[in-house]
């Protein structure tokens, strides 16, 4: 009899849960922010919450509360009303019931139908961030760059490396000049200094995460546009002597020009590396000239005072 017995309920039990099985959801369908942080300044007001929406199948009265990784409450009624058969979206700030911002972590909405007395957990996370990146270190490299499209030393470099997987962004003398489109722990990123004048500028990097937290930025990195200079403004030659002038510059070719007096001195150098010096010999007239040196286009000048041999 005890057989017959545990075999009814077992029959009974199963019945149950495959009617349980072929009972539709009363939740049509849903649509549920996935990371956000309630905290992010450099986010747009609308993204600093979590959307919660959905469809139910008939018209409920309902209560909306957020339960943490354990499946306790910590936001209780969020939203407590009725609510018609039509798609609904809700909103949280990421906050307990007290106003606090919660702990990083994971959440989930949960729907109370009152009238059925039944209680369902939506499956669908949603990740509170409110913790900012951090750049742990960064290294620059070519910080002297000629953004000349010679293909050496075109632009510079910053090699980071971030507290957690984040965006770049670069600053330039102060504003923001460009977003990475990949979230890397450690990588680089360029700035190729188009637009910018020639001479010293002030970089800054900041990590930015996915939930839009943005970090402090580093401190400024001193870089320098250079495409060709010469060490002297004013050279002293004696007539007919050669002049050994230095350079700075990362181009293999340079062309000068060294011109007054009626006179014009011009010339080529070539180089397997960098050009770090050339020499020239010095007009046998004395005066004033002008020396104009020119690598990929771009040119640099300086004066020539030649003068008699004493």
């Amino acid at each position: 009899m005890f057989v017959v017995c545990l075999l009814a309920a077992t029959a009974v039990a199963f019945a149950v849960t495959e009617n349980l099985k072929l009972e539709e959801s009363p939740i049509r369908s849903t649509k549920i922010t996935a990371l956000f942080s309630p905290v992010c300044r450099a986010c747009p007001p609308g993204t600093r919450s979590a959307r919660i929406g959905f469809q139910l199948r008939r018209e409920e009265d309902i209560r909306l509360d957020i339960v943490d990784s354990s499946g306790s409450i910590v936001r209780r009624a969020l939203v407590s009303q009725v609510v018609p058969a039509v798609f609904r979206e809700f909103a949280w700030d990421g906050r307990d019931a007290s106003g606090h911002v919660v702990a990083d972590g994971v959440y989930r909405a949960q729907i109370a139908l009152i009238d059925q007395g039944r209680t369902i957990v939506f499956p669908d996370e949603i990740r509170v961030d409110a913790t900012p990146p951090e750049v742990d270190d960064v290294k620059v490299r070519h910080p002297v760059f000629s953004p000349d499209g010679d293909g050496r030393a075109d632009h510079v470099g910053l090699l980071y490396r971030f507290s957690e997987p984040a965006y770049p962004v670069l600053y330039v003398d102060g504003h923001a000049r460009a977003h990475g489109y990949r979230t890397r722990p450690v990588g680089a990123t360029q700035w190729y200094g188009r637009g910018a004048a020639p001479g010293t500028h002030q970089l800054a990097l900041a990590a930015q995460d996915l939930a839009g937290n943005l970090g402090p930025s580093t401190g400024a990195l001193t870089v320098q546009i250079r495409y060709v200079e010469l060490f002297q403004r004013r050279y002293r030659a004696v007539g007919g002597h050669r002049l050994r002038i230095r350079v700075s510059t990362d181009a293999t070719a340079i062309r000068y020009v060294l011109a007054g007096r009626g006179r014009r001195i011009s010339g080529r150098v070539r180089a397997e590396g960098s050009i770090r010096a050339f020499a020239l010999r010095a007009p046998q007239r004395p005066g004033r000239y002008r020396l104009t040196v020119t690598a990929n286009g771009r040119s640099t000048r300086a004066l020539v005072v030649v003068r008699l041999r004493r």
